[in-house]
């Protein structure tokens, strides 16, 4: 694991106002998002590798900044380490630690293929203990998935994307607030029926099977449909459980255990048998230098399938109209080769994020009951009926009315200038690829 600090680079009480291309050199963009965008950077006094993640400070600065506060307070290897931050040009810029081969998912859609039941028993062990970390300092992660799955070129697997992470109250209460990715959510945290640490352990069930099948169960329907079906279907299971062994199709099991009183803790499933015969990280070195010489061949971002730009714009309206609710489930889809991969962005519903002090878990609904989460009841009203449209912004008042109103316009505008940036960069690949046609 790496042995570079923050104090190393300097950067613990570094002036955050300083412009970061003094300290840093940016080498190569890793990814982009609604969130911002994510680059491979080197430390100019140094020379340490580092990964910057660049947030617009339009976006929601609460959960960037609880971010920061989650990753600042973890010392783990088996957690993304936090190095400082800066800001600049209306930008967060964050520095963390970088890990070469990207993420799972990334490593996935770079090379076509799924993971073998060795390497995703090795990815497990280490995601396991990062949770026992996490879970140690009272805190949930609410986002594991294999995109969150952070892997450096040795193969150790670190959990990353902490801007979503919830911090327990010292009760252990349950927490209320519906967050997460869809498919990859628990039950409990889609019912809003109070949920804990546990919600974590059935994303890293879901996430075995996207290991082993590159997509989560439910993917091929839409997310919102999806997050009716979880809470009332039995849990997933492999599609096809005769091609693995007895004691990974028993590890998805014990993790998708529906109620989450019974679902094995983190540090239960780290004992279980598929973790204890888990190889070391040399399982994964194949798969991580073909990615490498993928990306060194034909370019990171066609290796990565990459499409399309940031809808952030179209994510912050729709947080207007949704009274409060943020939703952020949009795939964007990559395929090449055959290989296709969706990713979809982290899901947060609901004003309030304060944990019940009593405890306990609220009493699950009936089998048979008609039960429909609060913040569903949106999707059954007709958007187009006039009265209701309106009474989306009864909350406002009439100066904030008339700010998003006048705001409006310079929204458009950029969100034009947007995509005409990006098919401006389709017609230029088109035409190289006829300019090559004709060479030929």
């Amino acid at each position: 694991m790496t042995s570079t600090t923050a104090q190393e680079l300097n950067l613990e009480d570094s002036d955050k106002r300083r412009d970061p291309t003094k300290d840093f050199q940016l080498v190569e963009k890793l990814g982009e998002g609604s969130y911002g965008s994510v680059w491979k950077a080197q430390h100019v006094r140094t020379g340490t590798t580092t990964a910057i993640k660049r947030v617009p400070v339009e976006n929601d600065l609460d959960e960037i900044l609880n971010e920061i506060k989650i990753m600042k307070q973890c010392r783990s290897p088996y957690i993304i380490s936090y190095y400082g931050s800066y800001f600049k040009d209306n930008e967060l810029w964050i520095v963390m630690e970088y890990c070469g081969a990207g993420s799972v998912s990334d490593l996935m859609r770079i090379t076509d293929k799924t993971l073998s039941e060795d390497q995703i028993a090795v990815v497990l062990k280490d995601a396991l203990k990062g949770l026992i970390y996490l879970h140690s300092k009272r805190k949930i992660h609410r986002d594991i998935k294999a995109g969150n799955i952070l892997l450096n070129n040795k193969g150790e697997s670190k959990l990353a994307d902490f801007g979503v992470s919830g911090q327990l109250s010292d009760t252990m209460a349950k927490r209320q607030t519906v967050i997460g990715t869809p498919f990859w959510m628990a039950p409990e945290v889609i019912q809003e029926v109070g949920y804990d640490v546990k919600a974590d352990l059935w994303s890293l069930g879901i996430t075995a099977i996207e290991m082993a099948e590159g997509k989560p169960p439910y993917s091929n329907i839409h997310p919102m449909r999806a997050i009716f079906m979880i809470p009332s279907r039995p849990p997933p299971r492999l599609t096809e459980p005769e091609k693995w062994s007895k004691e990974f199709n028993d590890f998805v099991a014990q993790a998708l255990t529906k109620n989450p009183e019974q679902r094995p803790a983190a540090a239960d499933l780290l004992k279980h048998p598929f973790i204890q015969k888990a190889k070391t990280t040399a399982v994964l070195a194949s798969m991580i230098e073909e990615a490498n010489e993928i990306i060194a061949k034909i370019g990171r971002e066609e290796a990565m399938g990459m499409v399309g730009g940031s809808d952030s714009e179209e994510e912050e309206d729709a947080d207007n109209a949704n009274n409060g609710t943020v939703l952020r489930a949009q795939p964007v889809t990559a395929k090449r080769d055959g290989f296709e991969s969706s990713s979809y962005d982290t899901m947060v519903v609901a004003d309030s994020d304060e944990p019940i002090n009593n405890g306990t878990m609220k009493e699950r609904p009936e089998k048979n009951s008609t039960y429909v989460p609060p913040f569903m009841q949106q999707f059954k009203k007709d958007d187009s009926h006039s009265d209701f449209a309106a009474s989306k912004y009864d909350k406002y008042s009439s100066e904030d009315l008339k700010k998003m109103a006048s705001d409006l316009q310079p929204k458009m505008e950029k969100e034009i200038e947007i995509i005409k940036t990006r098919y401006a960069k389709m017609r230029k690949e088109l035409d190289a690829a006829l300019q090559k046609k004709k060479r030929k």
